[in-house]
């Protein structure tokens, strides 16, 4: 656990986003240590911390880079950008140490197993030193280009090797398309491809009379603005400025530089100076960079069923029931990952082969390659039905893959939605029409295949009218059309945040009138100001709320008086949680719960279009109610933040695991 230096308890109402972030991360490096985590998939939570902060340093940065340069201050701390990137630092070195700690302690218990050993160059036999030499010899030297360094022709290979001679500075890329992890000619025996090479290029070291040599890592800003955006944007024009985004990244600022570190204290100053960069940014790594290599270990050895997680097949739909026929008469709600996508799947591949349908419509955001999605609307349009797809292109790192979906899909003679030219599309429903009625289906995860074994997201079906011609709506909406307000539904930009604002005081007048009532918000992040202000000033009149946050949240507690009545936590473990759900009880049995694809973030109520949903079928609200209940219970999986900003475990006599208990309900059920 980090404890926090008593300036992160600034005298304001809330967090700062980024910060909070940092602790997230914590909690990821935290499963490392967690007795009941196998061996690899300890290496895989450490490796998603380095993913985790690899995003940080290409998204997040740029924000703090600018504060500096315009001499901003953060409007939810007050923190100048000098303040918040010395922050940064402090919060990561703390990070990056507890991480090292973690590799070094699961390498040792793995090594002592008898499973594999990653070993530095120095440290192996002479034997495997001469075979690795012969190796290096045969497959590597000729690769390797040691170039005089270049402040304007910097690196874009991920790892790469700096030698300094007594009056001159070379560069040397390490390729990307080679394996990092080298046999030594023993079986499970590895070194690193870095370090093999770093002490095999005697060569190159001899020519240029090289004193010091390092291994070291640049981040670049990647939070390029979407700058051509604009409503009056044709398609054709839209989609030649996201290509000409695509293929013109221009000079990016590097963000953050590392090192393997010599123990010199004066090799920070040396890479802040060498390339222009705060020497908070400057990160001294005792160990191998980019530990994102971990998962090259993980996959590797995954096949030994006691160094993972149990695996698990979620339940599906039985073939022999027509799932269309079955939502005539009932709604249906299902917990991805216990619950299959394949439900989804089978609920699109109903629609595509029924003789009643007309026409299909969905949001597309993040599809995994070779989508069965894809595959299906394309299908469906060959049928002749008509297939109308919302294909956000503006999802981070995925752009070029949207716009592949998208012309796959128009040549397959679908109808493709770019969406509000200015608000991201992150909506998540697909639309099945048969005449005037039909079946809908609205989720709080994307429609990806791979993504939804390992999230936690829920998704709900119906043949509600009222949902079905709310659905016929929004895409009207997005089309571009003026319609009419809904009678279920609500939407971003606005609408979902008024939506929250105003179920928490309708809750908070039940509670002063009956002293019952409670506001549960499960969400990824919570940043907006409106809705946490919200909380506070209901909190403050006594109104209970249990909160689940897994990444940012800047709400603070103990700020609301004697009344308030606020239990925040995060819930990591095996599965990534990613469901948003919304639960306003107002007594006496009268409740109300939503899901929804928006986080409670300012981007994500004021700058996308979102959908929440009521859930106003009560099986399917009762399904909700053990979910939220149980979520309550877990503490085996729950990080609670207290009232100095930290992030505690509980030990708890039950120590319950939400994510656990259902996954054990799997092997005594075969359908949903």
């Amino acid at each position: 656990m980090i404890h926090l230096r008593r300036n992160w308890k600034i005298k304001t109402k809330y967090y700062n986003r980024d910060l909070s972030w940092l602790l997230f991360d914590n909690r990821v490096i935290d499963q490392a240590y967690n007795k009941k985590v196998p061996l690899l998939e300890k290496l895989r939570f450490l490796s998603i911390a380095s993913n985790n902060l690899d995003e940080f340093f290409r998204v997040r940065m740029h924000n703090v880079y600018s504060m500096i340069a315009r001499k901003k201050r953060d409007r939810r701390t007050g923190l100048d950008g000098v303040d918040l990137l010395s922050f940064i630092y402090d919060f990561n070195s703390r990070n990056i140490s507890k991480q090292y700690q973690a590799l070094g302690i699961v390498l040792d218990d793995i090594n002592e197993r008898g499973i594999f050993k990653l070993s530095y160059f120095s440290d192996v036999s002479d034997k495997e030193k001469e075979y690795l030499r012969s190796y290096y010899s045969k497959n590597i030297s000729k690769k390797i280009k040691v170039v005089e360094f270049s402040l304007a022709k910097k690196s874009h290979s991920n790892l790469n090797i700096l030698l300094r001679s007594k009056d001159q500075i070379f560069t040397a890329e390490i390729p990307d398309d080679l394996d990092r992890l080298v046999e030594t000619n023993v079986p499970n025996h590895f070194v690193l491809l870095e370090d093999l090479i770093i002490n095999s290029a005697e060569d190159h070291f001899k020519k240029n009379k090289i004193v010091n040599s390092y291994i070291y890592r640049l981040t670049f800003d990647k939070n390029k603005r979407y700058d051509f955006l604009d409503k009056s944007l044709s398609d054709d024009e839209y989609l030649d400025n996201m290509t000409d985004y695509l293929t013109n990244n221009g000079h990016r600022k590097v963000t953050r530089v590392e090192f393997v570190s010599h123990d010199d204290p004066k090799d920070r100053v040396f890479f802040s100076s060498l390339f222009g960069i705060s020497k908070k940014s400057v990160y001294e790594i005792c160990g191998p960079l980019d530990l994102r290599v971990l998962d090259k270990l993980f996959k590797k050895y995954r096949d030994n069923p006691k160094l993972v997680f149990a695996p698990f097949t979620g339940l599906t739909w039985r073939d022999s029931k027509d799932i269309l026929n079955y939502l005539d008469s009932k709604s249906l709600f299902v917990n991805y990952p216990y619950d299959s996508f394949d439900i989804f799947l089978k609920f699109l591949k109903a629609a595509v082969h029924s003789e009643k349908t007309t026409a299909i419509k969905m949001s597309i955001y993040r599809t995994e390659k070779n989508s069965h999605v894809v595959s299906l609307l394309k299908e469906a349009a060959n049928k002749g039905i008509k297939v109308t797809v919302i294909v956000e292109l503006r999802a981070r790192f995925d752009e070029q893959h949207n716009l592949i979906v998208a012309d796959e899909l128009e040549k397959a003679g679908c109808k493709i939605l770019y969406g509000d030219r200015v608000n991201k599309v992150h909506a998540k429903i697909c639309l099945v029409e048969q005449g005037k009625t039909g079946y809908v289906q609205i989720g709080t995860g994307n429609y990806n295949a791979i993504t939804s074994k390992v999230f936690s997201d829920v998704s709900f079906f119906t043949s509600n009218i009222q949902y079905v011609n709310d659905a016929k709506l929004f895409f009207e909406i997005v089309a571009g059309k003026n319609v009419d307000d809904f009678k279920l539904l609500s939407t971003s930009p606005n609408g979902i945040k008024q939506l929250v604002l105003h179920k928490i005081r309708k809750a908070t007048r039940n509670y002063l009138r009956t002293g019952k009532g409670e506001v549960f918000l499960k969400v990824n992040g919570l940043t907006d100001i409106d809705i946490i202000n919200g909380i506070y000033g209901a909190a403050r009149l006594g109104l209970p709320f249990r909160i689940i946050v897994r990444g940012s949240c800047s709400l603070k507690l103990g700020l609301c008086g004697e009344k308030e009545n606020i239990i925040v936590k995060s819930i990591v473990g095996e599965l990534l949680e990613h469901s948003r759900i919304y639960k306003f009880d107002y007594g006496n049995g009268d409740d109300e719960i939503w899901i929804s694809s928006a986080d409670l973030m300012t981007r994500n109520l004021d700058r996308r279009v979102e959908i929440a949903a009521p859930i106003v079928e009560e099986p399917s609200k009762k399904v909700l109610r053990k979910m939220i209940k149980l979520y309550m219970k877990d503490s085996a999986n729950s990080y609670y933040l207290n009232e100095d900003g930290e992030y505690i475990k509980t030990n708890k006599f039950w120590n319950i695991s939400a994510q656990q208990t259902w996954l054990r309900q799997i092997k005594w059920k075969k359908y949903v």
